[in-house]
This record gives structure tokens, sequence and C-alpha cells, in this order.
């Protein structure tokens, strides 16, 4: 069978293959190994699993009991007397050397055990067998073709490297070459999430059916569509696979079959880019199905994907960050006295659905009780911030203990100041507009007999490629955090701040997430206050975003 078994993607009447072109899991299963085996009677299955379980063939999920194979173990002439192919069981032994030929599988190593032999021999010395063929012993040797790895033992990987015509097969011409295999996707729930690059676009649908199969709890697969298009850091998609996608309408749609109007259900636009001219956009009719439930460090949060932030990929980030503001708040209970102990305060300006605010502040969480932290949580989307209360209710986070906010994040940062709250944590996390969001910081009025809070920045920049590009890529990232705060080189000596940046994790090929931590420095308090609905600041400042985009973009050039 050729490798590839899809016609041609300019045959098809929108450039985009039809889930009905995924191939059966025959295609997957190209090559196959001889393995020996025993006849045996099906009644007495269970007496010689048990006799050999040292020799019997065991691969994780793959069956050693099989029916009988006609012109292998038995003939039709056979069946035309009293034999029944159905009393008989084909089990399969543990292969000890490689064989293509089934006269050489028969005299493999393994027949040759104790306990094989004497099964066989045993069953040679009975006068009348009651289940073989007239003539044939009731236990005897036999042999299987198996495939070498079934269709429901290989990774999503494994298949579309299989499917997908990869750039460096070079015996494949084809026009429509994928320089890199689409296998990986995050898993949200019963939701699988993929951004896939415009090579890929016209495989989509086989991609996410390919995920289905290959991961039974998934019950959809979206594909990003667009880039974060909001100040709520959500993004368009679309369904790939699963609830909610009409196949047989799409696959007539896609060959080209479907006279009547399907607006209301597809975006059709013939003058997209490949693999873009038919789209499932989600949308309100798809909101149960985009809300998912998950666990993350003992938590229970119930989220819709489609209209909230959430990125599975930062559970470790998360649980970091909850580790380090739980050990630092026990650190300050041990430093102070015992009539004199102050709660953690921790303010979370960008809190989402509440990956950190609400495993620092569930009373289920083990520190609950020895090391009370209080969480002030906000976030500007409302649907976030609804989905934050929510998983408050489900984690049992009390209203002593977390106390949320619907408010825009310098607001909220204002907000903390003009109430004297003496926060000893700001969490910002927002990668891309983060760092802007600390000239709220300016004008702070310090607390004399507290100390300067801890602020926590998430951010992008560049990966870094030698030793120098660390340097100076962390001194870029400062020196980002120093033009929002207002005070040029207060991070020049960094150890008077107790500034650090920490790579996050990998987001691109040039690409990195940081968390810059800091103690928020005492030059801000001489600053000019910034005037929120001032005209010259927006919610997204994308004057200054745009800046340091094109620094991001120059630097990578000339790295």
């Amino acid at each position: 069978m050729d490798k590839q078994p899809l016609p041609p993607v300019e045959s098809l009447s929108f450039g985009i293959y039809p889930p009905s072109a995924y191939p059966p899991p025959s295609f997957f299963e190209s090559s196959t190994r001889l393995h020996p085996a025993l006849v045996i009677p099906a009644k007495r299955t269970g007496e010689v699993q048990k006799l050999l379980k040292d020799v019997m063939f065991n691969e994780t999920k793959r069956k050693s009991v099989y029916a009988l194979e006609k012109g292998i173990d038995y003939e039709e002439s056979d069946v035309a007397g009293s034999y029944d192919p159905n009393k008989e069981r084909k089990f399969v032994l543990l292969r000890q050397r490689d064989c293509t030929d089934d006269t050489a599988i028969i005299d493999d190593v393994v027949f040759q055990d104790e306990t094989v032999k004497s099964l066989i021999e045993s069953s040679a010395s009975k006068t009348e067998s009651t289940t073989a063929p007239e003539g044939k012993n009731e236990i005897r040797k036999s042999y299987i073709n198996m495939p070498a790895s079934p269709y429901h033992l290989l990774t999503v990987d494994q298949v579309l490297r299989r499917l997908l015509p990869i750039d460096t097969d070079t015996a494949d011409n084809s026009a429509n070459k994928v320089e890199e295999v689409p296998s990986s996707f995050e898993i949200a729930g019963h939701l699988a999430h993929v951004n896939l690059r415009s090579e890929s676009l016209p495989y989509k649908y086989l991609i996410g059916k390919a995920i289905i199969d290959k991961n039974p709890r998934i019950k959809v697969v979206v594909n990003k569509v667009g880039n974060i298009e909001n100040e709520f850091r959500t993004f368009p998609m679309e369904i790939l696979a699963g609830e909610g996608l009409d196949v047989d309408l799409l696959n007539k749609l896609c060959n080209g079959e479907l006279a009547e109007d399907v607006s209301s259900k597809f975006t059709i636009n013939k003058n997209a880019e490949p693999g873009m001219q038919i789209q499932l956009k989600i949308g309100k009719e798809h909101q149960s199905l985009m809300e998912v439930q998950l666990k993350e460090h003992g938590c229970r949060f119930k989220l819709d994907f489609a209209s909230v932030y959430w990125n599975s990929r930062l559970q470790g980030e998360h649980g970091r960050l909850v580790q380090y503001i739980v050990q630092s708040a026990e650190s300050k209970q041990k430093c102070t006295n015992k009539d004199e102990q102050k709660q953690c305060i921790v303010a979370d300006a960008m809190a989402g659905v509440g990956p950190f605010a609400v495993p620092l502040t569930s009373s289920n969480a083990p520190h609950y009780h020895k090391t009370p932290i209080i969480c002030r949580a906000n976030d500007l989307n409302p649907v976030s911030y609804k989905y934050l209360q929510m998983n408050a209710k489900l984690n049992r986070c009390f209203a002593d203990r977390l106390e949320t906010y619907n408010l825009d994040a310098r607001e909220f940062i204002h907000k903390m100041n003009a109430d004297h709250i003496q926060v000893d944590h700001f969490i910002m996390n927002l990668p891309q507009l983060a760092p802007e969001f600390l000239d709220a910081f300016r004008g702070w009025k310090f607390d004399e007999n507290s100390d300067r809070p801890m602020v926590h920045v998430h951010c992008f920049d560049e990966k870094a490629r030698t030793p120098e590009d660390t340097a100076r890529i962390e001194k870029n990232t400062l020196q980002r955090c120093e033009r929002a705060l207002g005070c040029l080189g207060c991070f020049t000596d960094a150890d008077t701040n107790e500034a650090e940046v920490r790579v996050i994790r990998d987001v691109g090929p040039r690409k990195n997430m940081l968390c810059v931590s800091f103690r928020l420095p005492r030059e801000v308090e001489s600053v000019d206050k910034l005037v929120l609905g001032d005209s010259n600041i927006t919610e997204k400042r994308p004057r200054d975003v745009t800046s340091d985009e094109e620094c991001f973009l120059k630097r990578t050039k000339e790295s």
C-alpha cells in the first residue's frame, strides 16, 4: 500500500480533506509479524493460560487468544463433518526469533519449552478428541500473523506520521508537505485544543479525527483560528472533530456535493487561505460543549474554554508560585511574635478563573489552618469573574479568605493602595501585557510598618541560545518593567529589590514565557501617580505593546 492514501489536495473543492478521507485502521497496520501459537479446546483456555503464563504473548492492550483461521488451522472439508471450529481457540505464544516463513515459525524455540511440549504430547496420547478435526491432535502447533503495531496502540504522533506527507519524506513528491507533525495539543477536561500551522490546515479534520480516536475521554477538538483579540485574553476557535460537528454535512461540503445553503452552520470563504475556506466557528450554541471541568493541584475548576483564558501547560507554574507564597507566609509567621502574627495577603490582579487564588485559599488545602492566606482576586472579564466565584464554592474558599473583584487591573491595584491593604504578594498573569500594567504602581504609598510587597509579573520574550543571550534578555525584561514603573535603573542592582527573571515554559521556536519577581521599589513613591481614564492611557497601552513587540522581533532577527 502506498504511504500516502490521500488524493491531491488540488482535486478537492475547498482544498480541505473531509473526515471521510481518514483511512481505515488496516492502513496504519501495514507491517505484520508471525507469532507461534497453539490450537486448544475453547473450554481449556483458562487452564492453558495458567499453565503457560511464562511463555504466553502478553503485550499491553493486546489479546493472546483468537478465533481459528480457515486455511491455517482447519480446512473447509473439516467443517463438512462434525467438526466445529468455534469449539477451539488459537493461543498465542511469545516469539523467540524473527520469522517470515510459516513453516519456520512452527519450529520456534518456544515449542521446546517443557510445559508446552508436555501439553502437546499429552493431547497426542489421546485416542480421540471431541474438539479437533479428524486425525488431528486436540492441542497442536499453529501460527498467527499479527500487526506489528495495531492501530489502537499507536499514538497520535505515529498515526499522523503515517498519514501526512512529512517534509523529510523524499519519496513523496506531494506539494502540500508538512514540516512539523501537528501532534501536540492541550487538554482541558473533555476538550483538546490545537494551534495548527497554515501548512497543516488542509488536513485539520483528519488531525482532529486522529486525536479523538486515540483519546477516548476527549469529546471535542478545537483549533485556534486567530490571535488574542480582546482584553479578556480569548481568541476565536473552530471545531475540528467530535460533538457539535455535523460530519455527514461536512463531508458533502468538502467534496463539493452540497447545493443547499449551510451558512447557518459553517463559515465559507473561498478567498481565504488554504485550509480556512470552511470553518465551524464556536458560537453561543456551543456553550454547553465548551464548558469543561478539570482538576489541578487538588482543586476542581469549571470554565468556559471559549470565553475565558486557561492554559493547562501552566499547571507547573501555578503550583510553583502557590508553593512559593505558602512558604514565604510560613517564614513570615516564624519571624513574628505569636501575639502579632499577621496573615499573608495576596492580590491577584488578573486572576482568571482562579488557578492561583483557589489553591491558596481552599479550605481543603494542607496549609489552610496552620498558614492562613487571604487572597483578593480580580478579573475584568465578567465570564471569568462568574467562574472564579463558582470555583470558590466548588473548593470551599470561604469569604473571609477569598474576596473577588470585577475591575480593570489598574483600578484594582489602585484600590488596594487606597484601602490600605497591606499586600504581601501581587500576581500579574497576563503574559502579553502584564509588564505594561506596572504603571499602576506609580505613586504607591508604602506603609512604614509593613514590608514592601513582592510582585510576580508574567511576560513573553525571545528564547536564549547562549549565556550572553540569557543575560541580555534578563536585562531587557527588567528594563521593560522599569519603564512601566517610571523609575529607570531601579533594577540595576538586582539584589536591592530581589529582582529575579525565571523561564517558565517554552512557547515556540523563538519565544519563552518568563516570570519576573521583585520587591516593589521605593522609587515608585516619588513618581507621579497614573490617572485612570487619561486619554493617553488605554487599557491595552497599544503604543507601548507595539514598541516592545517590535523590539522583540528585531532582537530575534539579530540573534
